[in-house]
């Protein structure tokens, strides 16, 4: 019988039980604590130094067992830290001894090497997407005003944060999908910072496009699937400049409005006044019922259930002034129309209808990265940035531009990275939390050390696997040692009584 009285302080790990029927399965041969060590260790070359590689370990293991999202004093309360040491964890997320693209082409290696990618028509698929994080933070760089697109009545209808652009890859099998992240970072209000670092300031959309191409020359061949925001003429152009590079490399899946309008290819130049550039304009959305004849049907797997489309495919030229030709597929499935949009004009329909129907992989990811692993709790701000200004008005002057001191300009720009890490790292572990859901799926049961009123699938969750390590972490560490990840964390532990190690290693 289990005695329910109150709770032990939380630098003393519990006793977990450990399951036999788990440990005698045949892929414990290689511990899952060494799995996890293995994609760490794939990060030391970014690292210039011993002491910031180690606070990089203990940072990753703790954001994937935490309890709570009470920023870094989590990690140190569930990995029983010493406590003196959390002016050291903090200084290390602002330290010159690595930087944000070595982590992430370190990163997008991991997953090129051992995710389980999901490929459509031969081509990896990528997700692209934009989330906000309201934060009432005074002194945090690159805040700005943002309009809330929550339909609750309780919400306020503009809020004050940090515009975020992700991009995740699809991977898993028939049994369980998930978008793993691969780069996630500030996509708006940081001009002032571009311009202090010599960089290009560019708008959200194309910003996007241009990270899914960054990820596109890692991962190969590939699909970005992107919602109907982004099907704007600046991110056609972007993709056309991009793929003159690199052709073929990345194709773009998005969605077009109710309302969107073509045209047809132009008519035979007939030697008068100046040629044509497009022919007629068509409403795509009167397509369902002047050209409801000409649909075909077929069983595609749709928002994970197999269902019954109809669909057609047409090519019309879209962008006034631009007229670039895009492949358009009018799919209808139940009482919902969708028109979806490709830049591959000899893909197949059922391709782009199957492709865009995992686009809410990358929402699943947010819930995810936001309730359980707090990847956007950050709490980074310096007094070098102007004090946020509620009712500054719009168009007005970005109050960063008004820092002329470079000192003062290198602490802001210190603060974003630490800010963009701290995102980062939340990112990886979510990844390789996902990683090992995928790898053990066939050794551990949910039901044995956690409640479901609902099973799960045969892939467990990301929060059952957070509790399944939550439960076993230190009982890995007591008995692997060895292992570099273990004598890591120990060192930074507060030292355990006698009694606490033989109760872990028994």
């Amino acid at each position: 019988m289990v005695k329910l009285s109150n709770p032990k302080p939380t630098h003393k790990p519990e006793c977990y039980p450990v399951y036999k029927d788990n440990i005698d399965s045949g892929r414990w041969e290689v511990p899952m604590l060494k799995f996890i060590e293995n994609i760490l260790l794939c990060f030391r070359p970014c690292f210039s130094r011993k002491a910031a590689f180690g606070w990089f370990v203990t940072i990753l293991v703790g954001l994937m067992v935490r309890s709570d999202m009470l920023g870094i004093t989590s990690v140190i309360r569930d990995l029983a830290l010493d406590p003196a040491l959390y002016s050291s964890m903090g200084h290390f997320f602002r330290a010159d001894s690595w930087e944000w693209e070595g982590i992430f082409l370190a990163w997008i290696q991991v997953i090129s090497s051992r995710a389980p990618l999901k490929r459509i028509a031969g081509r990896a698929v990528l997700v692209g997407d934009g989330v906000k994080r309201a934060s009432d933070g005074k002194y945090m760089p690159c805040t700005k005003k943002m309009v809330q697109e929550s339909e609750s009545a309780s919400k306020p209808s503009f809020i004050h944060g940090h515009l975020w652009g992700a991009v995740g890859v699809l991977a898993g099998n028939a049994s369980k999908l998930f978008c793993l992240p691969l780069s996630i970072q500030v996509h708006d209000g940081d001009g002032a910072i571009s311009g202090w670092l010599g960089d290009e300031s560019v708008s959200h959309v194309v910003q996007m496009l241009r990270d899914g191409f960054r990820a596109a020359r890692y991962i190969g061949m590939s699909l970005f699937v992107l919602d109907r925001y982004f099907l704007t003429k600046p991110m056609l152009m972007e993709w056309e400049a991009c793929s003159a590079q690199a052709p073929g490399l990345l194709h773009v899946v998005t969605r077009a409005k109710r309302n969107c309008t073509a045209y047809g290819k132009p008519g035979p130049y007939k030697g008068r006044g100046r040629r044509p550039v497009h022919g007629p304009s068509v409403h795509l959305q009167d397509l369902f019922v002047t050209h409801r004849q000409s649909f075909q049907s077929a069983r595609l797997q749709v928002y994970g259930n197999v269902r019954d489309v109809r669909f057609l495919s047409r090519t019309y030229l879209w962008g006034q002034g631009l007229y670039q030709p895009l492949q358009f597929v009018l799919a209808e499935y139940g009482e919902t129309q969708a028109i979806l949009v490709c830049t591959d004009l000899s893909m197949a329909a059922e391709d782009i209808i199957e492709a865009y129907a995992c686009r809410f992989k990358i929402e699943a990811m947010f819930r995810e990265m936001k309730q359980q692993l707090g990847g956007f709790c950050y709490h980074f701000w310096t007094h070098a940035v102007p004090k946020l200004d509620r009712y500054r008005r719009k168009g007005s002057t970005d109050p960063l531009a008004q820092v002329k001191d470079s000192h003062q300009q290198q602490r802001i720009i210190k603060t974003l990275q630490a800010t963009e890490g701290y995102v980062i790292f939340s990112s990886i572990a979510m990844g390789i939390i996902q990683l090992l859901c995928l790898e053990y799926q066939d050794d551990i049961r949910v039901s044995d050390f956690r409640y479901l009123r609902t099973p799960s699938r045969k892939v467990m969750s990301e929060a059952s696997m957070m509790e399944y390590l939550r439960r076993n972490l230190f009982r890995f560490m007591a008995q692997q040692g060895n292992l570099t990840i273990t004598k890591i964390i120990s060192s930074k532990q507060v030292p355990l009584e006698t009694e606490d190690i033989d109760r872990l290693i028994s």
